[in-house]
C-alpha cells in the first residue's frame, strides 16, 4: 500500500478500507467491545461479527481481513483496534466527518478587554467563535469537533469553550500542530490592532506546521500564558489562569509586544496585573528565556 515516495500508504488505498459500511460496521464492534480501563480486552470472531449484524460469515471474515492491519489487530486473544483504528472511530464520534448540523447561536460571555464592548462566543460550521461584536477584537476562531458544543448544556458552553482553547494553546506553545501533530514553527509580525484607543503595540503571531502546512494565529500573550512566571504573576492577584475564561484575562488578550532583533529573533512583552508587571523576552520559537518581575507603583523588583 506504498506510493513509493516517502515510505506512506497512499491515502486512498487506506481510506478505501473503511469507506465500506460494513468494514465501519465492524470496526466500530472491535473497539466497543474492548473498550476496558486496562486495554487488555480482546474480542473474539464470533463476537465481533455478531456486533456488527453480519449474518454471512465469510462476508465478515473478508471485510475483517481489509481492516488488518491498519486498523484491527489479532491477538492470541483475539481482535483489538490499532491506533489507527482508535483514532478513526474516535473522529466519527466527535462528528468531525459526519455532523453538518450542529450550530450555536451567539450569545454574551463577558467584556471585551479592549473597547469593553461585548463579548459572543458561538459554535457553527465545525468552528468555535469567541469575538467582540463591537470592535475588531476576535479572541479565537479555532475548529472544533461538533461533540463540543452538540452534547453540552448551552449555559455550560463559555466554560467548555475556554477549556478546549486552553488545552489547544497548551499543545501549540509545546510545538505541536493542532491539525497533524507535527512540528510547528512561529513568526512574529506587527499589525494593526483595532481601532480601540489604549491599544497599541499588537504582534501577530503565526505558526506554520512543517507537515501538513496549517497554520495558526495569536496573540503574543497566548505564547507566555503557561509559563511559571505568568501564572505565579496571575495566582498572587488571585486569579487561576486555568478557571479564568482568556476573554477576562485582559492583561494577556492586549500585551503589548515588540520586536527586539530579527536575526535571530527575540520578542519582548509585558503583561501588568494589579500592581506588578513581567517582563518577558522569548525567543525563536517563542519560549521564555528570560523574565524580569517588577513592582509597577515602586519600580523594584
Amino acid at each position: 500500500m506504498s506510493d513509493g515516495t516517502d515510505g506512506r500508504a497512499d491515502p486512498s488505498e487506506v481510506f478505501s478500507a473503511v469507506a465500506d459500511g460494513t468494514r465501519f460496521a465492524i470496526l466500530q464492534a472491535v473497539w466497543d467491545l474492548t473498550k476496558t480501563s486496562d486495554g487488555d480486552e480482546a474480542a473474539s470472531f464470533a463476537d465481533v461479527r455478531d456486533a456488527a449484524g453480519v449474518r454471512d460469515s465469510g462476508q465478515f471474515n473478508y471485510h475483517l481481513q481489509e481492516l488488518r492491519p491498519r486498523f484491527v489487530r489479532k491477538t492470541e486473544g483475539g481482535y483489538k483496534p490499532t491506533h489507527a483504528g482508535s483514532r478513526l472511530v474516535g473522529a466519527v464520534v466527535s462528528g468531525v466527518y459526519t455532523d453538518d448540523e450542529t450550530a450555536v447561536e451567539p450569545r454574551p460571555v463577558g467584556d471585551c478587554p479592549i473597547c469593553d464592548g461585548t463579548i459572543e462566543a458561538g459554535y457553527a460550521n465545525g468552528q468555535m467563535d469567541v469575538a467582540c461584536v463591537d470592535c475588531d477584537v476576535t479572541i479565537t476562531d479555532m475548529a472544533a469537533p461538533p461533540i463540543l458544543a452538540a452534547r453540552r448544556d448551552v449555559e455550560d458552553l463559555p466554560e467548555v469553550y475556554n477549556k478546549h482553547l486552553l488545552s489547544e494553546i497548551e499543545r501549540i506553545n509545546r510545538g505541536f500542530c493542532p491539525y497533524c501533530h507535527g512540528r510547528i514553527d512561529a513568526s512574529v509580525d506587527e499589525m494593526d490592532g483595532p481601532d480601540v484607543d489604549g491599544f497599541d503595540g499588537f504582534l501577530n503571531v503565526v505558526y506554520a506546521c512543517r507537515e501538513c502546512g496549517g497554520t495558526i494565529q495569536s496573540a503574543v500573550g497566548a505564547a507566555v500564558i503557561d509559563h511559571p512566571a505568568v501564572v505565579s504573576l496571575f495566582h498572587d492577584a488571585g486569579i487561576d489562569v486555568r478557571a479564568t475564561p482568556i476573554w477576562e484575562l485582559d492583561a494577556l488578550v492586549d500585551a503589548p509586544g515588540e520586536i527586539l532583533s530579527e536575526d535571530p529573533l527575540r520578542v519582548e512583552t509585558t503583561i501588568e496585573v494589579g500592581g506588578d508587571a513581567l517582563g518577558l523576552t522569548l525567543d525563536e520559537d517563542l519560549d521564555v528565556i528570560e523574565y524580569e518581575r517588577r513592582n509597577v507603583s515602586e519600580g523594584t523588583n
